[in-house]
């Protein structure tokens, strides 16, 4: 399915292409950014750069499977004493942590600011200097807007998830709980020959036996790898008239048949927010220690029209709630 495929490379942040590009600004502090290439990536950046290129010496590569250590270590070199790197993506945060592994004397006073990556904490654990943007939306952030959107009750929702998400499950549970909304979760084991199993499974209790309203998706791509989005998700939520609210834009695409709903966080905001994180750590003489994660500060949503009408009449959507109405034709309606 060249759908599925398509989405996953959206969920592990399959890099495209290598370029190196330069915005010099004379004695201004050098901030070097690694980057994936595609749509939300090319959308971050743009907005990084467009609020710090007169401030910073900004240098920017677009990396792919060939890019080498080599590569940044040429890009490192070509400034006297890089003040920060930003990783947008996780092959980003993946390739600078071999490098800065290998080059620990010209890392180790650089600060890391990362954002796009998928379960960011875990990402860039090993790290000493970061500062980084969650990418996952708070459960309960879409669960609220997508009840509002469909005017009914949102009383029970099914999660499935693996132990390194665990925490993330549990934690915005309570914060469901305190909205009325009762988080059915069921973990999933890191054996990934029982997956194709054990979530057809777990689905199943769900969806028939929990008679949960809804299903939240995490952006796990171990969960979400392509065989089993083509042979477990979506069959089963073709057949189920249960809605699925998604993390990930593409996952709600008509073409699929498979999410209902997605609340995700605008990448030019995510861009913008990265260059206030930059612009305060100049400010803090870029003495920055430890691991902070902060949430997005800007989210859109999208409708996946067709399904939102199989759970409910046309006339009880509130569309006006929604950012982007997408139909099973090419047409769409940006509000």
């Amino acid at each position: 399915m060249k759908w599925v495929s398509f989405t996953l490379l959206l969920l592990i942040s399959l890099i495209t292409a290598q370029e190196s590009l330069q915005y010099i600004t004379e004695d201004s502090d050098p901030v070097l950014i690694l980057t994936a290439r595609g749509s939300i990536f090319d959308q971050a950046r743009n907005g990084l750069v467009n609020e710090i290129r007169d401030e910073f010496a900004v240098s920017i590569v677009e990396i792919n499977e060939e890019t080498s250590l080599e590569d940044i270590d040429k890009q490192i070199n070509g400034y006297k004493d890089t003040k920060a790197v930003v990783l947008i993506g996780n092959n980003a945060i993946r390739i600078y942590k071999k490098y800065s592994s290998l080059y620990k004397e010209k890392t180790e006073s650089v600060q890391i600011v990362s954002l796009l990556a998928l379960d960011i904490q875990r990402a860039v654990s090993g790290f000493e200097n970061v500062t980084g943007i969650a990418y996952e939306t708070p459960m309960v952030t879409a669960l609220v807007n997508f009840r509002r959107v469909i005017s009914k009750p949102l009383n029970k929702v099914g999660v499935l998830y693996r132990n390194p998400f665990k925490e993330f499950v549990k934690q915005h549970t309570l914060f469901c709980s305190r909205e009325g909304i009762t988080i059915e979760g069921i973990e999933i084991s890191d054996d990934t020959s029982k997956h194709h199993e054990e979530i057809n499974n777990s689905l199943q209790l769900l969806l028939k036996e929990k008679n949960v309203d809804a299903f939240w998706l995490v952006n796990d791509n171990v969960l979400l790898k392509p065989h089993l989005l083509g042979n477990v998700w979506i069959p089963v939520f073709k057949k189920e008239k249960v809605p699925l609210i998604a993390g990930v834009e593409s996952l709600v695409d008509p073409k699929l048949d498979f999410g209902t709903f997605a609340v995700i966080p605008d990448p030019v905001a995510l861009g913008e927010q990265a260059a206030e994180i930059i612009f305060d750590l100049k400010l803090d003489n870029w003495e920055h220690s430890g691991i902070m994660i902060y949430p997005a500060i800007s989210m859109y949503s999208v409708l996946n029209f067709k399904k939102a009408t199989e759970i409910t009449d046309e006339k009880n959507l509130k569309t006006y709630e929604v950012s982007k109405v997408l139909y099973k034709s090419k047409r769409s309606k940006k509000r």
